[in-house]
């Protein structure tokens, strides 16, 4: 079942990102040289800034089975990206508590990011996230939809980045096609930029 995210499971949703992020390869080089159990630990704080800023500034969705959070979806609407500067001071806090040389890495990344983001109008997909052992069974699917929906109600492109090949397919499969993909300095990650039209 699908529901906005609630104050009190923003908690459970960090969590869920922060597994389902925690071997990507941009969280890999975000944290490189860190074992799994850091990047865990460091993604969980940086979540619960992230999805509370989503919360409150964005669209946060997730998907709910017998009371418990398995997926998430974090998005901006149209105009909504860059967020106001008090969700931006949210989002920046997990990642300024997580050290000198990992909060570098946490900038720069975002610079190259932003970098190549549209200027247009159209939702933007910032994170996707299914607990791990719940992956492939449609709860991603399902988000997707969800916000296909929106976007489709306002004749509104939707764009995101990914750095999962696999992930790729499943966004071409509802719609998005890859604009541009390459090695981010930052991160020494491939990264995939994709679009998906508004439908009629």
């Amino acid at each position: 079942m699908i529901e906005p995210l609630q104050a009190r499971d923003v908690r459970a949703a960090a969590s869920v990102l922060a597994r389902a992020f925690r071997d990507n390869p941009g969280m890999c080089g975000l944290l490189r040289g860190d074992p799994a159990e850091t990047r865990l630990r460091v993604l969980q704080r940086c979540m619960l800034g992230f999805a509370e800023a989503v919360r409150r500034h964005g669209v946060a969705e997730v998907v709910k089975e017998r009371a418990e959070i398995s997926a998430v979806s974090l998005a901006f609407p149209p105009g909504g990206y860059p967020p106001p500067l008090r969700a931006e001071l949210m989002i920046a806090a997990g990642p300024l508590l997580s050290g000198p040389r990992r909060v570098l890495r946490f900038a720069r990344a975002h610079d190259q990011i932003h970098q190549r983001h549209p200027r247009y109008p159209h939702w933007y997909l910032w994170m996707l996230g299914v607990e791990p052992e719940r992956q492939g069974q449609g709860l991603g699917s399902a988000l997707l939809k969800s916000l296909s929906a929106r976007a489709d109600s306002e004749r509104a492109p939707c764009y995101l980045e990914t750095d999962r090949a696999s992930a790729v397919r499943l966004y071409e499969r509802h719609g998005y096609a890859v604009l541009s993909d390459e090695v981010l300095p930052a991160l020494d990650a491939r990264f995939w930029f994709m679009r998906r039209g508004p439908s009629a």
